[in-house]
């Protein structure tokens, strides 16, 4: 699957279809595409494609034969009319799905220090910036993916590309596909240890330009295949004037406790970063904000906040949501060790991103959780924490459900929203997997009475998690070594989960 992927994304960059099979549903569907939309709607169209994972090759100008049946895989997987056309209801269902994938990786155009030629990277990932004599890179703090952007001066392309193919398979690389053409190559290859890479360079000028992408998908599926075919895309645009467009981002108005931060790429070579535009949208807006769990009525009149939180390692290392121990001078933490609440200290905070990692100095030894990636649409999830501690059961509660989005509200990236029931006291408390994983950490629900006042509808279990992702790169950022979870073995009973979560969570409060 891998190399058929590669094939038709790199092939399509070197041979543009031109000869199409005329059927009338194609003679209609290339009437609409030149017809209906305009060239930025065109490639708009099929970047959303690209995001779904439908079209596996780059934009053209014109209506391939491969766009017409990645259009019509993708009307058929969502119960529309598949006839290759994209409507007014296709594109609008495309923007739906596409969304999604689009918040996570949210890319930015970043030029090359020296060459000043922009490219899209996938800044959305959490990746920081590396050192890199060549130009730029980017890394992901848990090694997911990672991005160069290199200039080579004084050298030609076909040195390069001959080159780089003997050592991939002087290393025992698998190499998928590679071509040369033009001034440009292409490579995609594959490590013996299951590392992908995707290769694209350009003569420019005396030199060559051009990127190295790395993706692990063992590590965490974000899609690198896509990401690929995007900043393909991209480079090519920029060197062969091939029709691209800016990176189309959504509008994410931020859950209540979490404000998105402006993305900023920090680094010696300081690149430029633009602005997005805004990508059209065929979802209302949101009638409200998710309004944190996380405070008792009664608890707060007497100046005590509560909520919920977790061990991450052996050491007494603690997480929870920074607005559970926002502007508190005093934390302690009840643990199920039939002793008292322990005394436990502020190490880091990130108020943006809603996390707040505590030490609990006498609590070494604690059962601690795994942490995974990849969470999947539907996947069954469950939260451990101590909601309503003023009139609920003391001892913690436990619930089931699953993960029913893979955004939050206004598509924010960084969080799932889940079914998963949560109340008062929830937040900070972890989202967990079948196998006893960390996938995330309770953080916000809805706020139904406003939805049900300005909608006239009662909406239920609609409540969010911080993606495990975002965790992981808090935690990396403060040196905090993570286990990593695994999917193998046999998936825990409900009892035996409820076990496990309770073993490695707490009862937070703060005055």
């Amino acid at each position: 699957m891998r190399r058929f992927v590669f094939a038709l994304v790199a092939g399509l960059a070197a041979h543009p279809a031109t000869a199409q099979v005329r059927t009338p549903d194609f003679a209609r569907a290339d009437h609409i595409f030149n017809e209906e939309h305009s060239l930025r709607s065109r490639v708009l169209s099929q970047i959303l494609l690209i995001a779904t994972g439908h079209q596996t090759s780059v934009p053209t100008e014109s209506l391939g034969l491969r766009t017409f049946e990645a259009t019509k895989r993708f009307q058929e997987e969502n119960g529309l009319w598949p006839d290759g056309a994209l409507s007014r209801q296709t594109v609008d269902t495309l923007i739906k799905a596409a969304v999604p994938m689009l918040g996570l990786w949210n890319f930015k155009l970043i030029e090359h220090p020296w060459r000043g030629r922009p490219i899209w990277i996938p800044q959305g990932l959490a990746l920081r910036p590396a050192a890199n004599k060549n130009g730029l890179a980017f890394e992901d703090a848990i090694d997911r993916l990672s991005v160069k952007y290199n200039y080579f001066p004084s050298i030609g392309i076909d040195l390069v590309y001959s080159e780089t193919l003997e050592r991939k398979r002087r290393n025992r690389y698998a190499v998928n596909y590679s071509v040369i053409k033009d001034g440009w190559f292409v490579i995609s290859a594959t490590s013996p240890g299951g590392k992908d890479e995707y290769l694209r360079y350009h003569q420019d000028a005396d030199g060559v330009l051009g990127f190295s992408l790395f993706w692990d998908n063992a590590k965490g599926n974000v899609g690198g295949e896509r990401v690929a075919i995007l900043m393909s895309a991209s480079l090519g645009s920029v060197m062969n004037g091939r029709p691209m467009i800016e990176p189309p981002g959504a509008s994410q108005p931020p859950p209540q406790v979490a404000t998105t931060p402006p993305v900023r790429v920090p680094g010696p070579a300081q690149p430029v970063a633009r602005e997005n535009p805004p990508l059209p949208s065929a979802m209302p807006p949101a009638v409200a904000t998710p309004s944190p769990p996380s405070v008792p009525p009664k608890a707060e009149d007497k100046g005590i906040s509560t909520g919920s939180g977790f061990f991450v390692d052996a050491r007494g290392t603690f997480v929870t949501n920074a607005h559970v121990i926002k502007d508190c001078k005093l934390i302690a933490v009840k643990l199920n060790d039939n002793k008292a609440a322990h005394p436990a200290r502020l190490v880091a905070t990130d108020g943006s991103n809603d996390l707040a990692l505590l030490a609990i100095d006498d609590a070494k030894g604690a059962k601690f959780a795994s942490v995974r990636m990849g969470t999947r649409l539907g996947e069954s999830v469950a939260a451990f924490g101590y909601p309503h501690a003023d009139i609920l059961a003391s001892s913690g509660n436990f619930t089931l459900g699953n993960v029913t989005a893979l955004s939050g509200l206004g598509d924010d990236s960084r969080y799932y929203q889940i079914s998963t029931p949560v109340q008062q006291g929830n937040s900070g408390g972890p989202l967990l997997d079948g196998y006893g994983n960390i996938v995330g950490v309770v953080a916000a629900k809805l706020n139904v009475l406003k939805v049900a006042l300005a909608s006239g509808d009662f909406p239920q279990n609609i409540n969010f998690a911080i993606k495990s992702t975002m965790l992981a790169t808090f935690l990396e950022s403060n040196q905090i070594a993570i286990q990593p979870g695994t999917t193998a073995g046999i998936k825990l009973d409900p009892a035996d989960l409820a076990e496990a979560a309770k073993a490695m969570t707490g009862f937070v409060a703060c005055q």
